[in-house]
Formats: C-alpha cells, sequence, structure tokens
C-alpha cells in the first residue's frame, strides 16, 4: 500500500510543479481511499503543498519565471484567506466542508474544460 501512498503522492506533486492544481486530487486520495477526515485531509494537503510549492518555486526562480510583485501580493492574500478558512473549518459541521469543497471542484473543472483560451 505505500507504493501507491506514493504514486498519488509523486503524481499530486508532478500536476502541482507544472501549474496545475493537484490539491483537490490529494483531498481526493486521501479521503476516499485512506479514510482520513475532510479537514485533516485539507491540512495535509497544505503541509504537502508547501513542500512541493517550494521546490517548484526554486526551479522556475532560477529559470527566471517569476514576477516577484504577483508572488508578494498572492501570497499576502493566499496567507490572509488560509487563516479565514482555517477559522471557518473549525466552525462549519464537516458534512458541510465536504459539499463546498466538492461544489469547488465542479465548478473549477466545468470553468476549465469550457475555458477559450
Amino acid at each position: 500500500m505505500i507504493w501507491l501512498d506514493f504514486g498519488a503522492g509523486f503524481l499530486v506533486a508532478a500536476l502541482a510543479g507544472i501549474g496545475v492544481g493537484g490539491g483537490g486530487l490529494l483531498v481526493i486520495y486521501l479521503t476516499l481511499f485512506k479514510n482520513v477526515g475532510q479537514v485533516e485531509a485539507q491540512g495535509l494537503n497544505l503541509l504537502f503543498f508547501i513542500v512541493a510549492g517550494a521546490s517548484s518555486f526554486f526551479i522556475h526562480a532560477k529559470k527566471r519565471k517569476l514576477d516577484y510583485k504577483k508572488i508578494i501580493f498572492i501570497i499576502i492574500c493566499g496567507a490572509v484567506g488560509a487563516v479565514a478558512g482555517s477559522l471557518l473549518a473549525n466552525i462549519i459541521d464537516c458534512a458541510i466542508i465536504k459539499k463546498i469543497f466538492g461544489g469547488f471542484l465542479i465548478i473549477s473543472g466545468i470553468t476549465e474544460f469550457f475555458w477559450k483560451k
């Protein structure tokens, strides 16, 4: 079973490295196949992406493919959103969080599928 965990982690990290949001996949894997609670899965997902994101950041920085003004703005907004989300996660029932998360995944998938560039 450890190979399945390794494969899932590698796949999600590779997707994150090329800019595809793999967080939804990791949370789905943890909740469906590892019986981890929704809030715990989202927390593990955040911890996982700190490492995966840092690795990707250094590679993209080395290739000089980053706009640091945008990065600082995104970091500030993301930090505020993460604090607000974690506070809400402690208040809202886990069943509702699962539905909200699933709804965001569906909306995100539909948007990406029909988005014309």
